[in-house]
């Protein structure tokens, strides 16, 4: 119990880049049963103790009848609860000091409306050392990043033993800050002195490092005070191992999770840059961001989880920061969920998301992976509670992250990757032929490719050209038929919603696919070419047009032509020596396809 107790008062849970608190505020209610759980054993104990017979010295359990007698001393013991864990376990940090405010104010709302009486009336707890304004992304983390970009400047050098002093001295001063929070009636002129104390302190450290990162960065130096002023303005650094030294020194934070802000590099890089980022050529700061969360977190058992778009699984673009997370941790927990029917966003902020979830420690890595998920908005309330993960190896997905749940699934595709060493791109020409596959550059319940584009019309019913068609070229007529029976089944649309993004269709989507089709034995490439024709005239039957800016845009519903993609999927799956997926293949259709097209069917 002492040990438990210890770890939840003790934990640390930090939201990076916090907004308006939404994460803490979640982080709060999840700790308070924690929090009475303790202190409903700790009474249990004591009870215990003074109804038994049994002799035992005075001090047994002197630090359980401490924090009862602590507890009992607040009028509230609700709002003494979530006082402390507001106190001692909650920490944040956004760039925007307006919403630093709010996310303090919704947790004073909280604490506020707890109080019943005129009676239960306390001080609310002073958070402005646990929510703090400043940019996550810039600032030193460790003496050692310091010390690293002084380098050589002996005379600046000397200043090092006294921030590190400095910082120390900071960092006692914040726990008899926090401690002092904990009386029920604390004394206001101490407080309010110990506070401007900590603040001066912290602010003429904060000069310093500001003035060694300032040079660092774009060799501008504090005497040129004009540009000083501006590079701190748009900067706002933060010192991580000063603001937080306590929890730094010790290794970092317990718990790291959040939704970091979803902008464009190069947007962001017009305002303030980063130095000395692996993820620095990311297209989206996000992954800065979980590069950062890596450092602030506590090896040996720290914990992380955060909420970014889907990109992170697929886009190659990403592939660093893909790197940085399977190397940098010793578990990664991926889940996938796409935006329609429902986003776990709504309202302007529909995106297609990935859940990471990781573990820092020394054990051996592992990664697990989730199926992609669409679902409806009424599932929302058990959607967590139903996720499945199973294990891949990042290395036969060219260090993606797969969105399949199934164990069996993944093995089967990875037993393919790994076999075969050939995928689809062999069979593609390298330039233009006359053997072409066209294919939509969007899907959604099925792929299409045709060899013949579907009609399509402008406002005045005349025959025109699609825009939304790719071409894949091929120098074998058969190959080109082959192809088009794999890339419209089920087998190939469970391969794209695996590795896609659940919208755009690529080249890469299809020339990744694991097939050899020189390696298709003859018989078996004789009956996909008989169903060639009777695919094609069911595509034919299954045309649908859809308005789009005054055009009639045709389009192949290969949802309807499933009695012949079923044949010849199978087909290909003997071929591959896979055929037992056939039903993990229909349960993964069954799952991502929430549409019935059967009555539809002509």
């Amino acid at each position: 119990m002492r040990a438990f107790w210890k770890a939840i008062h003790n934990i640390s849970i930090l939201d990076p880049t916090v907004g308006s608190g939404a994460f803490l505020f979640a982080a709060l209610n999840i700790l308070e049963p924690l929090y009475n759980a303790c202190l409903d054993a700790m009474r249990g104990l004591l009870d215990d103790l003074e109804t038994s017979k049994r002799r035992h010295r005075p001090e047994k359990l002197r630090d359980f009848r401490e924090v009862i007698e602590q507890v009992e001393a607040h009028p509230s013991e609700r709002y003494f609860v979530l006082k402390s864990i507001v106190i001692h376990n909650l920490y944040g940090v956004d760039i925007m000091e307006e919403a630093v405010e709010i996310c303090k104010l919704r947790l004073f709302l909280k604490l506020v409306a707890q109080l019943e009486t005129y009676d239960q009336i306390e001080p609310l707890p002073d958070i402005d050392f646990n929510v703090r304004p400043g940019n996550t992304l810039v600032g030193f983390t460790s003496m050692d990043e310091v010390k690293k970009t002084l380098g050589a400047d002996f005379v600046h050098q000397q200043s090092l033993p006294k921030i590190e002093e400095g910082a120390e001295i900071a960092a006692r001063a914040f726990d008899g800050f926090q401690a002092m929070q904990a009386e029920r009636h604390m004394d206001a002129s101490k407080f309010s002195t110990a506070k401007a104390e900590l603040r001066k302190r912290l602010d003429d450290l904060r000069e310093e490092l500001d003035s060694f990162l300032a040079v660092d960065y774009y060799g501008v130096r504090k005497g040129r005070k004009g540009e000083y002023g501006k590079w701190q303005r748009s900067h706002q650094p933060f010192h991580w191992f000063l603001e937080f030294y306590g929890i730094m020194h010790r290794g970092g934070f317990d718990v790291v999770i959040g939704n970091p802000p979803y902008i464009s590099s190069t947007k962001v890089s017009r305002i303030y840059d980063v130095k000395n980022f692996g993820c620095r050529k990311c297209p989206d700061i996000y992954a800065w961001v979980l590069e950062r969360c890596q450092v602030l977190l506590r090896a040996g058992g720290g914990r992380t989880g955060m909420i970014v778009p889907l990109s992170l699984g697929f886009s190659r673009a990403f592939g660093q920061c893909r790197e940085l997370l399977l190397s940098g941790y010793s578990h990664n927990w991926f889940s996938s969920f796409g935006r329609i029917p429902s986003a776990l966003f709504n309202f302007d902020v529909r995106v297609r998301n990935t859940i990471q979830i990781a573990l820092k420690s020394n054990a051996e890595p592992a990664a697990y992976t989730t199926r992609l998920h669409r679902w409806f908005g009424d599932a929302r309330v058990s959607l967590f509670e139903d996720l499945r993960y199973a294990e891949f190896q990042p290395h036969l997905w060219r260090h993606g992250i797969p969105k399949i749940g199934s164990p069996a699934l993944l093995e089967g595709f990875e037993r393919l990757f790994d076999s075969s060493k050939v995928t689809a791109e062999r069979a593609m020409a390298k330039s233009r032929t006359k053997h072409i596959l066209y294919f939509k550059q969007t899907a959604y319940n099925w792929l299409n490719f045709c060899r013949d584009l579907p009609p399509c019309f402008d406002a005045n019913d005349r025959p025109i050209s699609h825009t939304k068609f790719g071409r894949l070229f091929f120098d074998i007529a058969q190959v080109c038929k082959l192809a088009l029976a794999l890339a419209n089944g089920k087998l190939m649309f469970c391969f794209w919603a695996a590795v896609g993004d659940d919208f755009d269709v690529t080249r890469s989507d299809f020339a990744d696919f694991p097939v050899d089709f020189k390696a298709v034995p003859a018989e078996t490439r004789r009956e996909l070419l008989r169903e060639i024709p009777r695919l094609e005239r069911a595509m034919a039957k299954a045309v649908q047009f859809k308005r789009n800016a005054g055009k009639q845009v045709g389009n192949y519903n290969l949802a309807l032509c499933r009695d012949v993609t079923d044949v010849t999927d199978r087909l290909f799956l003997e071929a591959l020596d896979a055929a037992p997926l056939w039903e993990e293949i229909e349960l993964y259709y069954a799952q991502t396809v929430r549409t019935d097209f059967s009555e539809r069917v002509s």
